[in-house]
């Protein structure tokens, strides 16, 4: 029988450590093999070569039986950074081999710690950093932020593993002086963190004041590692404390919504008109000749330039828009302009619908968490952009109706300076156009069933019609403004100028819920109706009828007297051209309609002749010339022309009703 000879296998023929973090370890096997049914018998199992040192050899078997296997265990350990080899070496009774080497290769290897601060601009980091030695410069930051910053616009400290082992990050620690004023906005996980070879992370890290009696702030972050070279690095962290800042502010009159429905809004909201309104100019803003605004308009005001960023104006430094309030004001109105509300005061947005023409003045003030306030403010007209305005106001009470009259030249005949008063719809073609616009002939030109009635004082067409902007019926708020563009187009004014009449009416009065005192109208030279008679100062007699044909006598009661006001404006101004009764005047000039059907012939206006427009040297028009009736030298009314359209009934009534029939409607004539 054939003799069967041992033989060793190994598997495999070479163990390769890679790369090992000194002083630590890695393990490796070996797999032994006898391959033939006689047992391999080992005499010595032992590591040599020059790198044996860094290489423990595990417990080794002294034989295996036929056909078995075992392994040995190779442990590396590098003592320091550098390549080792060496040689496993198992003397053995395989005849073929006794001596078979297996070879061992490995490299000691550490971790490389970089630490660097790190402040993007394009993110919104403001800090100073420097890379070498660490440092980050917050700067100046206030006290208290409602809104934390966002830890993305935070200076961060960069922490990679350029190594090619795995790194231990074990801790990381604030000290220094100021350590309380700079924290994480991010933590390292309990016991530290590992991170592999060119892994790494971001510490954004805050700095927040602790006290206003403290100006600069100083403190140090610690990381520490197991980077045997920089087992500790050390950012020095220093900043300082800010006041607090008032808010940014700007406004703006963002929109105009007509009365008239189908009138198209007038938008100043796009970011084209927001652009040179960022920063208020040094005397507040004035909207007074880039914002066309007219009587009872709807106006929308906005102090926020973005609605979709809350860093643009208004904003406040630290917290955005978080804890802003808002009061809006009226400083300054025209005179007459009462009991204007504004709606939404105390927001961003607010909304004013003004009705007498003139200058106004808007306040907005902005005011932060911390009760710092910046105040703007804002100048803006409401007028009328026609040729002619006149405007009617009164003081008095709800339920008392005056109706302003503006008479055509062509409705005047004769020398009576009444003449054009109520002219009916018979003066122009077809006997369809007044003379007088006035509230009482729009309602009747709006509410009658007759097709055609116009005010057609011009020019084919619109553009030069009168147009009665405001009718207050007594409800408030007691005034009411009509207009009219091209007067020159009046047939009088073809080669002269031509008169416009303005005139006032009392209407109505409806008050309720007065017990006034009785008087007696003798209609004569004692009394008449509407004056004082024996009334307390303000008051005035009002007879208890004014019939057909006779003057108003007999009973009466005293009524508190209402005081119109007339303001005539030209070519769009804000301003008025002339007041009546004028105003400044001490003592006061004070003029009163004490009675219902009293009509007031304030002023004409002598409009410019066709022929004159653009006839000055320089181009322009001669102005339009008013007189004022009756006033005197100084302009106050002392005697005022004052005559009687239309009736009361007996009773007592405080209305003033049609006294005679035009054109198959009831109307208004000239009674004693």
């Amino acid at each position: 029988m054939a003799k069967v000879n041992p033989s060793l296998g190994v598997a495999p023929a070479g163990l390769d450590f890679g790369q090992v973090k000194v002083s630590q370890t890695k393990q490796l096997t070996v797999r032994l093999e006898a391959q033939t049914r006689t047992s391999v018998i080992f005499s010595s199992i032992v590591i040599e070569g020059g790198g044996a040192g860094a290489y423990r050899l595990g417990s080794t078997p002294m034989d295996i039986g036929p056909q078995g296997t075992a392994t040995v265990t190779i442990t590396f350990t590098p003592p320091a950074v550098a390549a080792f080899t060496a040689s496993l070496v198992l003397n053995s009774n395989d005849p073929d081999r006794p001596a078979t080497r297996i070879a061992l290769a490995g490299e000691g290897a550490e971790p490389k710690i970089v630490v660097t601060p790190d402040c993007q601009g394009p993110r919104g980091c403001t800090a100073a950093v420097v890379v070498e030695p660490p440092s980050i410069d917050f700067g100046m930051e206030p006290l208290v932020r409602l809104m934390p910053v966002d830890p993305t616009r935070l200076p961060t400290i960069v922490v990679v593993n350029e190594g090619s082992v795995a790194l231990q990050v074990t801790g990381m620690t604030f000290g220094g002086a100021d350590a309380a004023a700079f924290t994480a906005a991010g933590t390292l996980p309990d016991g530290g963190l590992t991170l592999e070879p060119s892994a790494g992370f971001n510490l954004p890290v805050r700095f927040v004041p602790t006290s206003e009696q403290q100006a600069s702030y100083a403190g140090t972050l610690t990381i520490t590692s197991d980077d045997p070279d920089r087992p500790s690095i050390t950012v020095q962290l220093s900043g300082t404390l800010r006041p607090n800042l008032p808010p940014q502010i700007c406004a703006n009159l963002t929109r105009v919504v007509p009365q008239l429905i189908g009138d198209a809004p007038r938008d100043y909201a796009s970011a084209t008109f927001w652009m040179p309104l960022l920063i208020p100019p040094a005397g507040g803003y004035d909207f007074t000749a880039t914002r066309d605004v007219r009587p009872d308009e709807l106006v929308f005001f906005s102090a926020t330039s973005d609605s979709a960023d809350a860093t643009k104006c208004s904003s406040d430094p630290e917290d955005g828009r978080t804890g802003l309030t808002y009061r809006w004001r009226l400083v300054s109105t025209p005179a007459g302009a009462q009991n204007l509300a504004l709606s939404g005061a105390t927001t961003s947005q607010v909304q004013l619908r003004p009705i007498a023409t003139g200058p106004y003045t808007m306040e907005l003030t902005v005011t932060d968490s911390r009760m710092s306030a910046t105040t703007v403010t804002m100048r803006f007209a409401v007028a009328v952009k026609q040729d002619l305005v006149a405007q009617l106001q009164w003081e008095g009470f709800a339920g008392v109706d005056l109706d302003l009259h503006l008479i055509r030249p062509s409705a005047v005949t004769g020398s009576d300076p009444y003449t054009g008063a109520y002219s009916p719809f018979t003066s122009g073609t077809a006997g369809k156009t007044s003379g007088d616009l006035n509230g009482f002939a729009k309602r009747t030109k709006d509410n009658n069933a007759v097709a055609g009635f116009d005010f057609d004082w011009g020019q084919p067409g619109a553009s030069d019609d009168p147009q009665l902007n405001l009718d207050d019926r007594g409800d408030g708020p007691l005034i009411e403004n009509a207009s009219l563009n091209f007067p020159e187009h009046d047939a009088l004014c073809a080669t002269a100028s031509c008169s416009y009449r303005v005139m006032v009416h009392v209407f109505a009065d409806n008050r309720m819920n007065v017990s006034p005192p009785a008087c007696l109208v003798d209609g004569g030279v004692g009394c008449l109706d509407g004056e004082p008679c024996s009334c307390a100062t303000g008051s005035r007699c009002v007879a208890e009828s004014a019939l057909v044909g006779s003057a108003p006598s007999g009973s009466g009661k005293c009524y508190a007297a209402t005081k119109p006001v007339v303001r005539l404006f030209f070519k769009g101004s804000p301003t008025p051209a002339t007041v009546v009764p004028l105003e400044g005047l001490m003592p006061a000039d004070e003029l009163v309609l004490g009675a219902p059907c009293k009509l007031w012939h304030v002023a004409d206006i002598a409009w410019p002749a066709l022929t004159a427009i653009g006839s000055l040297p320089d181009g322009g028009t001669p102005p339009p010339v008013v007189t004022v009736v009756g006033a005197d030298g100084a302009g106050r009314v002392t005697n005022p022309s004052l005559a009687r359209f239309g009736v009361r009934a007996a009773g007592g009534s405080l209305r003033c009703e049609p006294d005679t029939t035009q054109n198959a409607l009831q109307w208004y004539s000239r009674q004693p």
